[in-house]
Order: structure tokens, then sequence, then C-alpha cells
């Protein structure tokens, strides 16, 4: 049997497309970043710059109606642009929802779309923007398969926490299938990211608390993650870094606009880092948690974030020595693991110190549907990303550790 030289070529060609460079990696990032107290006031030349027109403005409900919106609106009537209001996000966002804004932004025929609000907002923002007038359910869309959009996108975080504003990735909730998807494409990073403090400052201590520890459990995974990246790994210190000390003020004395800047910029590189290095196991469990108990993101992950550090301790108890480092509890005298031990327990305490729950018990969360979230978890995306291999078993052993608040000897 004769094999012609173009059959040749192109057997070489695949098999070269199956290894990726040594060290090699991918950094994507907003095209603009704006950063600043009332930098708001900016936002219509941004936006003439980047070539917008007319607006399709997604915000929270709440948001909206406590008047945040009100200095972007003004901004971009005052360049002379156009503008439509799509301001029904209500909770975390479902497929129903986008539908609903992939509607608004037809008619309307926007050619920018501007996401302010939480991660809600944001997230709902991105999938108007990018998703389309797909059918399928979520869940077929193919990992890094969205790679292009015939609109401009932006986001204006009015929390700290989420890192939407800078990911190249939407969570969605299917409402046929209840189950919250992780959708991730390079079209989903947004051309601009405007992190302006001043819209943070009456966010409620509770949201504050749980946003924050979200920022610092997209830094934790990131820097641990399968997948990282130097400069992943640089991000997520040094959010990390700046995250333990401006936190616990921004919960206490919210009108702190300093801290609340520091929270808005470690938050931003949390984003890049997991964006573009991944996230791990604590975020595989949260989504499933979320979307089958309305557990709100954040708490889910404050919940979890220590038992799966310690989980993972196994596979990365050199990382956690260095986040230990980064979180400012490392001493000379101290062992790699006892550095290791330091970081899980300084997480666990920051959790009690915000008032956030520690156990699944608190939340009403009991044994019943641990296999059921251990199996759907196995299928969440963020999995890849993890540290040390899991099983469905070891998932429900995990849970059983939250369920009854109790770190694994050697943690308590």
């Amino acid at each position: 049997m004769s094999v012609s030289s173009n059959e040749i070529a192109s057997i070489v060609q695949q098999t070269l497309q199956q290894y990726r460079p040594y060290r090699g990696f991918t950094f994507r990032s907003p095209a603009i970043t704006v950063t600043g107290g009332h930098c708001v006031n900016q936002l219509g030349d941004i936006l003439l710059e980047l070539g917008a027109t007319h607006v399709l403005l997604v915000a929270d409900k709440m948001v909206y109606q406590l008047g945040l919106t009100t200095g972007s609106e003004n901004a971009i009537r005052l360049a002379g642009l156009k503008l439509t209001l799509f301001t029904g996000v209500e909770g975390e966002p479902d497929s129903r929802l986008i539908a609903r804004g992939q509607a608004v932004l037809s008619t309307s025929k926007a050619d920018f779309v501007l996401g302010i609000g939480g991660g809600s907002a944001l997230d709902a923002a991105k999938a108007i923007a990018v998703i389309g007038d797909y059918q399928g359910p979520l869940t077929a869309f193919k990992v890094g398969g969205i790679a292009s959009r015939q609109v401009g996108l932006g986001a204006i975080p009015t929390t700290a926490g989420t890192g939407s504003e800078v990911t190249d990735i939407t969570v969605i909730k299917d409402a046929e299938l209840d189950i919250k998807v992780p959708v991730k494409g390079p079209a989903l990073v947004p051309d601009l990211a405007l992190l302006d403090p001043a819209l943070m400052l009456g966010v409620p201590a509770g949201i504050t608390a749980a946003t924050g520890v979200d920022t610092l459990t997209h830094a934790v995974e990131a820097y641990v993650s399968r997948q990282t990246n130097p400069l992943s790994k640089a991000y997520a210190y040094h959010a990390i870094e700046a995250l333990i000390k401006a936190l616990p003020v921004a919960v206490g004395y919210g009108q702190d606009m300093d801290k609340r800047y520091d929270m808005a910029v470690a938050a931003y590189k949390a984003g890049l880092a997991f964006s573009n290095a991944g996230l791990g196991l604590t975020h595989a469990i949260a989504h499933q948690i979320g979307a089958r108990y309305h557990l709100p993101h954040g708490v889910a992950n404050a919940i979890l974030l220590p038992y799966v550090m310690a989980f993972n301790a196994l596979s990365c108890e050199a990382d956690y020595a260095e986040i230990a480092n980064a979180l400012g509890v490392s001493r000379e005298a101290m062992t790699q693991r006892d550095r290791c031990r330091a970081a899980i327990l300084t997480v666990r305490q920051l959790v009690v110190d915000l008032g956030l729950p520690t156990s699944l018990a608190d939340v009403g969360i009991t044994e019943q549907d641990l296999a059921l979230l251990a199996e759907q978890a196995m299928q969440d995306i963020c999995l890849q990303g993890n540290p040390r291999q899991v099983t469905p078993v070891q998932i429900v052993e995990l849970l059983k550790q939250v369920i009854a608040g109790q770190l694994p000897e050697g943690y308590c």
C-alpha cells in the first residue's frame, strides 16, 4: 500500500499539533483597563475610542435602582452615544435571562454591550454579547470554542470578587438542566475593564466578605493549578498579598476608598490569574452546590476552600508554603509543612473573622445529595486544573468533612 506525500504531510502535521510548546502558555487580558475613584466619568471617551455608537447597558436590577449606573449613563449620553438599558438581572443569570437580553440586543441593534454590577450582571452581559442566537443547551459548548463576537464588550464591576471583568469565562445556569455551566472562550474577554472603587463604597459587609473570599479562592486555585504559568502565579500571589490586608478593613469599614481600591485591583489580578491558569476542586464543587441549593457563590467558596486546600496539600505543599508568605504568616523557623499548614489555617480563620459560615451544615446541606454533587463536580471544567487527582468517592468524603465542619487531622 503506497502513501502519497500529501498524506504523509497531513499525518506529520496532525502529530505535531498534538504537542504543546515546552513550558508554553497563552495569556489573555482586556485591551483597555481604567482604574481610579470616579474614573467612570471617562467612560464616554473610552467607548468612542473603541468605536462604539450604540451601547446596550446590562445591569443588576438593584444596582440600577440604587442609581449606581447613573454616572455611566450620563457619560455615555454626553459622548453622543445611543443607549439602551437592560436592567432585569436578578440573582445568578440563567439561560432564560440570556435569551431575553439577546432579544433586546437584536432589536436595539446596539454595537457594544456594557455590563455593570456584580458577577451576575457581568456574566450576563458577556453571554448576551457572545452566545448570540444559539439555540442548543449550554452544555454543548466546546471549551474555548467561542473565538469571535460581532459587538464590543465592556465590564464595570460594583463588587470586588468574580474578576469577570477580565476573564474569558462566563457561568450561566442552564434553566432546563438546573446546573451551572461555565462557558469559556477568547471572545468572552472584555475589550474594556473599568475599576471604579467609588461604586463599591455602599456594598454591604456580608457581600463584601463573600466576594472577597471569592477573589481569594480564584488566586489560591490559580496559583496551584496544573495549568498555571509565571504570569498567572505572579498575579495570583500579589492578589493574595493585597487581599489579606484590605479585605478585613473593607468588611469592617466599607467607606475606606483605599481598601476598596485595593480589593478591586486584587479581584482584577486574581481574575487574570485564573482566567489564564484555570481553577480547581473548590469551584468544581461550588458550582454544583450553588445551582442546587441557591447558595451564593462566594459563600460556597468560603466554606469549601480550607477543606480543599487540606485535601490538595498532598500534591502542592510547596505552593501553599509560598502562599503562606503572601498571607504574611510564614516564619523563618517554620518547615515547608508548617508553612503549608499555616496558610490553610489562616484562610480558615479569615472566613471565621469575616462572619461567613464554615460548614455546609451551617447552610442546611445534609449528606442526602453528596453522591450526585460529586458526580456533577467530576464533569465541571474547573476540575481540570486541580493539582491533585480526585475521584467521586474522595469528593463525597471531603463533603462529609465540610458538613461536619471539621478539618482533617493536623489542620484542627
